[in-house]
């Protein structure tokens, strides 16, 4: 099977699609962003690969960035006197994919049945294939969950895990965007905070190295042209010079924007973005202090003073900031 193109539901399917892409052919009324920023989009379906299923569901970080997996709600499969419950369910997936490269058990605890009491919560077999970039999984639960669309036994998705290739038509602009942005920058005040900070990449888990973007920049540019808006390296020049526990605020000639950055990343802001101050008190948690500004979140210690100094020089330069207080729950 060509796993770059194919169909769902008699709907042509290729991966570099966007969700602008598919709306005509998959429609757009259950788009749902949630509380997060990535966007989920589910529809009715008949299945894939041969499973009968009730839903299809489409994942990615924006509406106009690539979809990068999908995933199906199959329809419970008649459990056979002495088969396990995902043995209808592997039967179908090996004659259309083989053997898979491997597979993760989780027994329901003793004493517990399947598809009784809160089984169903629980995934209990979770085979995966990998088709050169592209990965797919099935997950069987503990019993039969009732969800919007009706009654699902296990999940069926499928992923795309290059993300040079799947940013191809974005990473020119970015990285003349970020090779603009790094000119002409006049210093306005450095701030050094208690805490180092972190670079800013996206952990795949199903990768043998799931942290393989800290460690090749070209992946981490990828990520940062496909899932921020406003995201980008810290220039060598500057990092180099820069410790981890460093802040610099500057101005941009060129965009005639104000500038934050730390070792790793840097964003652009003005009066209209959006700018939050964060004192987070202890309680199950220690507690801390955070300045997000736009893309990017500095965190440092609780009452951190550095923040707060970050936070007075931003308002004294007319750009107004929001203050929160809420507890480390």
């Amino acid at each position: 099977m060509n796993w770059k193109e194919f169909e769902i539901d008699d709907k042509s399917f290729k991966w570099g699609q966007t969700f602008n892409d598919i709306f005509d052919s998959f429609g757009h009324k259950n788009l749902n962003t949630g509380t997060s920023s990535w966007i989920l989009h589910k529809v009715k379906s008949n299945g894939f690969l041969g499973l009968e299923g009730i839903s299809c569901e489409f994942y990615g970080p924006s509406i106009d960035k690539p979809i990068s997996s999908i995933s199906f709600e199959l329809k419970p499969l008649k459990i056979g006197l002495f088969q396990k419950p995902y043995s209808p369910f592997m039967k179908q997936l090996e004659s259309r994919l083989g053997k898979p490269d491997g597979i993760h058990k989780n027994p329901l605890p003793k004493g517990k049945k399947y598809n009784e009491g809160y089984s169903s919560s629980s995934v209990i077999y979770a085979p995966h294939w990998w088709f050169g970039d592209f990965r797919i999984g099935l997950s069987v639960f503990g019993g039969i969950r009732n969800e919007d669309l009706g009654e699902t036994a296990a999940l069926l998705y499928i992923g795309w895990y290059n993300e040079i290739e799947m940013a191809k038509p974005y990473i020119d602009d970015y990285y003349k965007s970020e090779l603009e942005l790094s000119k002409s920058l006049t210093l306005i005040e450095d701030f050094k905070l208690e805490y180092s900070q972190m670079k800013n990449f996206r952990r795949h888990y199903e990768l043998p190295d799931d942290s393989i973007a800290d460690k090749d920049d070209e992946i981490r540019a990828a990520q940062l042209a496909l899932y921020y808006n406003n995201l980008f390296r810290t220039p060598t020049h500057l990092s180099d010079e820069m410790k981890p526990n460093q802040i610099s605020l500057m101005f941009s000639d060129t965009t005639q924007k104000h500038i934050l950055a730390n070792k790793f990343d840097f964003t652009t802001f003005d009066n209209e973005s959006k700018i939050e101050f964060r004192k987070i008190l202890p309680a199950r948690g220690g507690g801390g202090t955070e300045i997000s500004v736009g893309d990017i979140t500095l965190r440092d210690k609780p009452n951190s003073q550095p923040l707060t100094n970050l936070k007075k020089k931003l308002e004294k330069l007319d750009l107004q900031v929001n203050s929160v207080e809420y507890y480390n729950d």
